[in-house]
């Protein structure tokens, strides 16, 4: 379950888990978390530190007291600094910092959940965009999509390639790119646009 006042962050969420199989409840606040799960406990909770109202501490706890004992990790822009975490135990399983990444996100769940991850391997025949083929579409651009493949937010991604698709020269690029976060290959996605900067800047 992931417990988020921001609406983007909760779906970005849904986005990066819904194709691994999970099956993933949404919650505004502390409360609006609590009334969900009157009737059902969750396998794990990602619940966010500073939200209005009951913050995530203050959720954990009640959470807890509720009988939820499903691993819960916390989530901050500024987990470092404990976010004003109290002294005593919270009993909170662990913490991730904001934005996400996508591998770290894989190696939470597979510790928590007991989950070993199999990587599927690309098929040797699998259309690769020719490096003469693929032009840049500016270092702005290629920056901003590493980014937005740092924390695998595959919308996001998709919505910035959609300037690039309306320029043909930019077909092969956007093309190879999709083709990688449709299978969620993350890396082969960032080492073509590593390639593309590297190109730029030779």
């Amino acid at each position: 379950m992931v417990v988020d006042d921001n609406a983007e962050h909760r779906e970005m969420m849904r986005e990066l888990l819904v194709p691994l199989d999970f099956t993933v409840l949404t919650a505004v606040d502390g409360p609006n978390c609590l009334t969900t799960v009157e009737a059902i406990k969750p396998d794990l909770f990602f619940v966010d530190i500073l939200m209005p109202g009951m913050n995530g501490w203050e959720l954990v706890e009640k959470l807890r007291d509720g009988g939820q004992g499903a691993p819960i990790i916390m989530l901050s822009a500024n987990i470092g600094d404990g976010s004003g975490q109290p002294t005593s135990d919270t009993g909170h399983n662990d913490s991730m910092a904001k934005p996400l990444n996508y591998g770290q996100l894989l190696d939470k769940l597979g510790a928590h959940l007991g989950i070993s991850w199999v990587e599927d391997q690309p098929a040797m025949d699998a259309p690769v965009a020719p490096a003469a083929d693929i032009v840049s579409p500016g270092a702005d651009v290629v920056g901003e999509l590493l980014a937005l493949g740092e924390i695998g937010h595959v919308r996001g991604i998709d919505a910035r390639l959609s300037a690039p698709a309306d320029d043909p020269r930019h077909g092969p690029l956007v093309a190879a790119l999709r083709q990688q976060i449709e299978t969620y290959d993350f890396d082969g996605y960032a080492t073509i646009l590593n390639s593309v900067g590297e190109n730029e800047r030779s």
